[in-house]
């Protein structure tokens, strides 16, 4: 982690910091988004692909002289810890004056103490304000101290302890500046006032007294609130806002108040509104409830009277159709007894505002990505902007779900496509934003948009489809309401699919990189069966991954006359040696072919000369045999020409070694190991040690699973490492529990074995479990025993 004195600096040395007292403005020349350029326009895409993302504004921007970011404010030791107060409900009015940019207003926060002798609070307000009152529990005036630009600390009227709750109501008023992505914003549009805010990461402050982190820092968005917010502006504009509308008042001045609640918690970045002369209609989005029956909820539209044509308003309500594709796959709406709604505002992209999404744009992709945002940023929040990703990859792999899920979709090959999309345009940074002093990197198009979207894509690969939605059920179960980081959802990940993913995050979200690939391949005939010989060199910079490489599942696919072969092997070293199964000589060979896997290219190349395996043996692992007629000997096919030193090749049964002569025929890489005599009922264990050797190199041995006929070949990849396995020889045949007698009890085990797919119920030994395995069984059931 960087130290304060870095942070301060690379703060200091990104920003153009224009007047705190001047007329901040949205910046000139970044228009909304057109839906004509691109079908993923908008914050979430990125800024070489197309042109509204957030990290692309913030750089225009900055470019133009406007503030985008501001020094990190004092940091916690003067004051105390986010952790130390739950926020448990603001009750805002904000009022609004376009003519001079003014903002007035009071919000009055109900908090909790988590900790004993609690004697201040600390909220943002940006320093231009004006504080005329801050009152606690109603009675108490109390002094309020300035921490940094933003930080004001309250001394409350008492010392509260943990569990004890307190009011405090901030009245205020000043002349607003617009930071960041345009906190808040006086505009026009069609010559009518528009004025909108937009907090994201950490600027609430710049318009409303608010509990948030401090600016430049990772924050703790989990601490979330119920609202009341009511904004006050003139009567001919429309007032906005998150949750439900509960009444508009009119008041003196040719003023109306607009009065929303929302009873969802909400992080504070995510409390909006938008006052402007829209042009409202709504829709009703049907949805089954869990006992039976449908359920409905509002989906209202707010948009410019200059944007309300026909188009626009089709391409926004198809967010009907996706509220019901994202059902299938995230679970129903998380604010389903609110609204969702999506009004115009006068950013680029758009913004996903709890229940209301601000877009400046009518882009499909842009609707997708801030309707997914719903679940993945609004009802489970990244915690700290650290872990952004959490949000902003989660909501553009929604767009490509979309793609894949929407009414008509070609369903895997568009979600293929829509990724190839997404591919970020460089991978040598990490997910994880480590400085989050600067907006511009929290934000980055490249890594926490488009390269955290593949870490979920390749995650659903790992993991297959029906273990990743469970995964992402569990952490919206776990975490909605509040917020998690990238440990806390690993070990939702880790824990739901019973695999240890700590290496998959590391090389994927912590480190950064991509691997690169290089493989040959070529096909040799081994006891008249054709093997694919497959090399796959990873070549990326040995700092990326862990250990020097990405550990991923690869897709291969061995094109052959006799039809296609797919195979998926595990690759997780530098270089990985493979050895499979064909049916006819490879013609040709694919690795990764729909691109599952980020990577920075794949290379053919001549192939490369690796360790032997194992390929085939008689007895196989798993084999059942009958001791009337029991093996004479033990065959194991090798995948080249080996060499085989005393004792490297045994087998042990019931009384230990088994003696026997081993005979080795090169031309066919053939080792006979022949039994001095036979072989009684028992367990056998056959090894062959990695002392076998070719071409200099050990035998890459290893049997994933010793009693399953389709683990050979052998092989993790590498040199080194026996093979072990095991074979039975039955007394009878069916005696299946192995009691000494054959009776119903073994029929009922075996069929236990055989529904189960259990690797001894293949009987004949054909690597399927079938039909014929049953009748195998009946046949033996009806042999008496010897």
């Amino acid at each position: 982690m960087a130290t304060w004195s870095r942070f301060i600096l690379s703060a200091v040395a990104a920003v153009s910091v224009r007047s705190a007292s001047a007329q901040v403005h949205w910046t000139p020349g970044v228009a909304p988004c057109d839906s004509r350029h691109g079908a993923d326009r908008g914050h979430e895409a990125d800024e070489d692909h197309d042109g509204c993302g957030k990290a692309r504004a913030a750089r225009m921007r900055q470019a133009a002289g406007w503030l985008v970011d501001e020094p990190p404010d004092v940091r916690f030791q003067v004051r105390e810890g986010l952790q130390a107060t739950d926020l448990l409900h603001n009750t805002l009015e904000v009022e609004v004056v376009p003519g001079p940019k003014t903002v007035s207003g009071t919000n009055v926060m109900r908090v909790r103490s988590l900790s004993d002798g609690l004697t201040t609070f600390t909220f943002m307000l940006r320093s231009q304000y004006t504080i005329s009152a801050c009152v606690v529990n109603g009675t108490f005036n109390a002094p309020v101290a300035s921490v940094g630009t933003y930080g004001r600390r309250a001394t409350l009227d008492r010392a509260y302890n943990a569990g004890e709750e307190f009011t405090i109501a901030v009245t205020y008023s000043g002349t607003a500046v617009s930071v960041g992505f345009g906190s808040i914003n006086f505009a026009t549009q069609g010559g009518q006032p528009v004025v909108a805010s937009l907090s994201e990461p950490y600027y609430a402050g710049s318009w409303w007294p608010c509990k948030d982190g401090d600016v430049g820092q990772s924050g703790d968005n989990a601490d979330k609130a119920t609202l009341d917010i009511a904004i006050i502006a003139p009567s001919n504009l429309r007032s906005v806002s998150n949750g439900l509308l509960q009444g508009i008042d009119a008041l003196s001045g040719g003023r109306s108040r607009y009065r929303w609640r929302h009873d969802y918690p909400i992080s504070t970045y995510l409390v909006a509104f938008s006052s402007t002369p829209y042009v409202t209609w709504t829709q009703t989005y049907a949805y089954p409830l869990p006992g039976g029956g449908s359920g409905s909820m509002p989906v209202e539209f707010n948009i410019y009277s200059g944007s309300n044509t026909s188009a626009n308003r089709t391409a926004w309500e198809r967010s009907l159709d996706m509220l019901a594709a994202f059902r299938g796959v995230y679970g129903e709406y998380p604010f389903v007894n609110e609204k969702y709604g999506i009004y115009q505002f006068p950013f680029s992209g758009g913004m996903e505002h709890q229940t209301n999404s601000g877009q400046g744009t009518f882009s499909e992709s842009v609707t997708a990505h801030e309707l997914a945002h719903q679940w993945w940023g609004d009802w489970v929040t990244t915690r700290t902007w650290h872990d952004i990703w959490l949000n902003e990859g989660f909501a553009t792999y929604g767009e490509a779900l979309w793609q894949e899920r929407k009414p008509g979709s070609t369903g895997l090959p568009a979600l293929h496509a829509a990724m190839a999309s997404r591919r970020p345009t460089a991978v040598s940074d990490t997910v994880y934003v480590y400085d989050t002093t600067s907006s511009s990197r929290i934000f980055s198009s490249t890594y926490s948009y488009r390269k955290g979207a593949w870490v979920l894509h390749m995650l659903r690969k790992v993991l297959g489809d029906g273990a990743f939605f469970d995964v992402l059920a569990a952490y919206r179960a776990q975490f909605g309401g509040s917020g998690a980081t990238t440990d806390d959802f690993a070990a939702v990940a880790s824990a739901i699919s019973g695999r240890d993913l700590t290496d998959y995050f590391l090389q994927w979200v912590y480190r950064g990189g991509a691997p690169a690939y290089e493989f040959g391949h070529r096909t040799d005939t081994i006891n008249g069966r054709s093997y694919l010989r497959l090399h796959v060199t990873q070549t990326q910079d040995p700092a990326w991954g862990v250990n020097g490489a990405f550990v991923m599942p690869l897709d291969i696919k061995a094109t052959t006359a006799a039809g296609d072969r797919h195979f998926t092997v595990q690759n997780d070293a530098r270089t990985d040696h493979y050895v499979l199964p064909l049916d006819a000589p490879a013609t040709g060979v694919t690795i990764d072919e729909f691109n599952w896997v980020l990577n920075t290219g794949k290379t053919a190349e001549a192939h490369v000369q690796g360790p032997p395996v194992v390929v085939e043996a008689s007895p196989a692992p798993g084999a059942a045999l009958h001791a009337s007629a029991p093996p004479a000997s033990l065959v194991v096919y090798f995948s080249d020409n080996v060499s085989i030193p005393a004792g490297a090749l045994g087998v042990s049964g019931p009384g230990g070694p088994v003696a026997a002569s081993l005979a080795y025929d090169a031309p066919a890489r053939r080792a006979t190991l022949t039994f001095a005599s036979g072989l009684g009922p028992g367990e056998y264990a056959v090894t062959v040690a990695d002392s076998v050797s070719a071409f200099g190199q050990a035998l890459d041995g290893e049997v994933a699973d010793p009693v399953n006929p389709l683990s050979l070949p052998s092989g993790e990849g590498a040199p080194g490492g026996s093979a072990l396995w095991r074979f039975r020889v039955e007394g009878c045949p069916a005696d299946w529990n192995g009691d000494g007698a054959v009776d119903f009890n073994d029929f009922l085990e075996f069929l236990n074995d055989y529904n189960a797919g259990a690797p001894r119920a293949d009987l004949n030994a054909d690597g399927v479990i079938d039909f014929n395995d049953f009748l195998e069984f009946l046949n033996r059931y009806n042999t008496p025993c010897p």
